[in-house]
């Protein structure tokens, strides 16, 4: 189990299932004495942080048998979404072609082989492609002749894509994370790393594009980014929602997956060196940290020399809060906040980040994501159907959500920016995690000029 020792207020069943997602001696005793409704709630969990086919083997030696029931089931029904989201691809896919409009697949099966075990393993509710911002108008308007139409969720709101698409299919949510009638969504990215939203430049990300290629997976065709340009996207997109405080550890688990696989690589890594530059790397590492640390993954050699270059606000955040990303699924922060102003250079951008972070203006669409549920089931017994006294509540429950993270976070953030100047240094990270008898030299002394 990672090595941290700062998991505070976190269920006795996600000790279990971090313990049994190590790369190294996995532990999958912790899970055989969960009593049943601690199972259910390492269920509800799992699906929704995408694990629970990624622990289908641990839950096969340890679970008892209506678990295994129903995670067999799971895959199966996972199967099945699968065919139909290829299915669904693939016509998506025609209607670009025939609006002349270029595209490369991201996340979701794209993720196969390199990130995960099987394609069947991976979870996936959307469909996630990328067009260049001159050809994103003709994508929206093939995606609407399909019948897809456009929801309000990002109305008003800066990202990285257009709007979520979805066909209106009448389905209703009847508890199955992986029902395969459940229709995907489509979301149409513009940008691969949004400046304009995250304030920090990366060049090298403009690069990917010309490095594209196409995937075979058995009879199914797709573009896609190149492995290490997917793996910087990846990478990059996990310090992003870092900085917002998403769920991010079935993403941190998919880079752990790749890097531990590929240790022994020296020519991957070299090339990762060689095409990647160095703002683009000094970033990539910090999930790299964090994907050695939660789940004990092999590293290369270099990518640890790599490490051992971390800035040293990026280190010192690592050391204090590397922990943050898990305690915030059960108890929300916005400790991202200070990795988030440690990477930007400006003192506007750090004081407009401080200021949307802490004490956001914007306030989200009716009927965005999170307004027709909750996570507490004592909740959704209450919780008001009628859509606008939702989202009035919505409303009230995030108003009391930012009100109540203020203070904590503007703590955290004086004991790490200030008491912890000296404190925070890198003897406090992990000594295995920084252990290398690898030349960095000789492969990055060009890359570097």
């Amino acid at each position: 189990m990672t090595r941290l020792g700062k998991l505070r207020g976190v269920p006795p069943y996600f000790a279990a299932v971090l313990s049994a997602l190590q790369f190294h001696e996995p532990n999958v005793e912790v899970l055989k004495r969960l009593p049943d409704e601690q199972w259910r709630q390492a269920l509800e969990f799992c699906d929704l942080a995408h694990l629970t086919l990624l622990l289908r083997g641990g839950f096969q030696k340890s679970a008892p048998a209506w678990v295994l029931c129903r995670v067999e089931q799971n895959l199966v029904d996972n199967r099945k979404r699968l065919e139909m989201i290829k299915t669904a691809y693939s016509e998506i896919a025609q209607a670009l072609v025939a609006a002349d409009v270029e595209h490369v697949v991201l996340k979701g099966f794209a993720q196969h082989p390199e990130f995960v075990e099987n394609a069947e393993s991976r979870a996936q509710s959307d469909i996630d492609l990328y067009c260049p911002s001159e050809g994103i108008r003709r994508a929206h308007h093939a995606l609407v002749e399909l019948g897809y139409e456009a929801t309000k969720t990002l109305e008003g709101f800066p990202s990285d894509h257009l709007p979520v698409m979805i066909r209106k299919t009448g389905w209703k949510w009847r508890g199955n994370a992986y029902d395969p009638e459940m229709p995907p969504s489509v979301d149409l990215h513009f940008s691969l790393w949004n400046t304009a939203i995250s304030r920090i430049p990366l060049d090298g990300v403009n690069e990917f594009w010309a490095r594209r290629g196409m995937c075979h997976w058995e009879d199914f065709s797709f573009p896609a980014l190149s492995t290490l340009d997917n793996l910087g996207f990846c990478a990059s997109h996990v310090v992003r929602d870092l900085q917002r405080g998403d769920w991010v550890i079935h993403h941190v688990y998919e880079l752990a997956w790749f890097l531990h696989h590929h240790a022994k690589d020296e020519t991957v890594w070299c090339e990762w060196i060689r095409s990647h530059d160095k703002t683009l790397r000094s970033l990539e590492v910090i999930p790299f940290w964090l994907a050695k640390d939660w789940f004990q993954c092999d590293v290369s050699g270099l990518v640890k020399s790599e490490m051992k270059r971390l800035l040293p606000f990026s280190e010192r955040w690592l050391a204090n809060f590397s922990a943050a990303p898990l305690n915030g699924m059960f108890r929300p922060n916005k400790i991202g906040v200070w990795l988030h102003l440690g990477l930007l250079q400006s003192k506007r951008d750090k004081l407009a980040v401080l200021r949307e972070t802490l004490l956001p203006s914007r306030l989200p669409a009716v009927g965005a994501p999170g307004q027709s549920a909750t996570k507490s089931r004592r909740m959704r017994r209450w919780w008001p159907s009628n859509i606008y006294i939702r989202y009035l509540c919505h409303i009230i429950f995030r108003g009391g959500f930012h009100l109540s993270r203020l203070l904590p976070t503007l703590w955290r953030g004086i004991q790490f920016w200030f008491l912890g100047r000296e404190s925070c240094a890198c003897g406090d990270v992990p000594e295995s995690i920084l252990e290398s008898d690898c030349s960095w030299e000789s492969c990055s002394s060009e890359a570097n000029k």
